[in-house]
């Protein structure tokens, strides 16, 4: 019986030290991830002028204001889908995205249409050299993707 408990004792530990393990290796990768989003940031700043920052700023509040509102027309239905982890993210934004009334998705998007615009009004206040270091930004923070305005450059 002694055997039996200690057994259960032992691996009872050991689980648990796996737990704190892992989630210690995801808070370090949150972490990182966090400190180099914030570097990226920075560089980012260093490369526009006062102007473009302040636009960029004004662009960052509007959407989030929009998204504010956006998320205050959602029903608890739709907040419960949103806050339901059993599902994987792509089938989450599925469910929600099949429960969206027609007002619900003009509004989403008309302020998708909103920040494409305000996305290629602020790429048109860069210069050539603004556009090519922060492409290359992106790249170390994205990989091959670069930025989303790359694919505008382009054409």
């Amino acid at each position: 019986m002694k055997k039996l408990v200690r057994s259960i004792a032992l691996t009872t530990l050991m689980v648990s030290a796996l737990a704190i393990g892992a989630n210690a290796q995801t808070k370090v990768k949150n972490d990182s991830a966090r400190l180099a989003r914030k570097e990226a940031h920075q560089k980012l700043k260093a490369v526009l002028s006062p102007e473009q920052q302040a636009t960029l700023k004004a662009n960052q509040e509007k959407h989030k204001e929009a998204r504010k509102a956006f998320h205050a027309s959602l029903t608890a239905d739709q907040k419960a889908i949103i806050k339901d982890k059993s599902l994987a993210p792509k089938e989450r934004h599925a469910k929600l995205a099949a429960t969206f009334t027609d007002e619900q998705k003009k509004t989403l998007a008309d302020n998708r249409e909103k920040a494409r615009a305000d996305r290629k009004a602020f790429v048109a206040t860069l210069n050539d050299q603004q556009k090519a270091q922060m492409k290359e930004l992106m790249k170390s923070q994205h990989g091959k993707r670069g930025f989303r305005h790359h694919k505008a450059q382009k054409a």
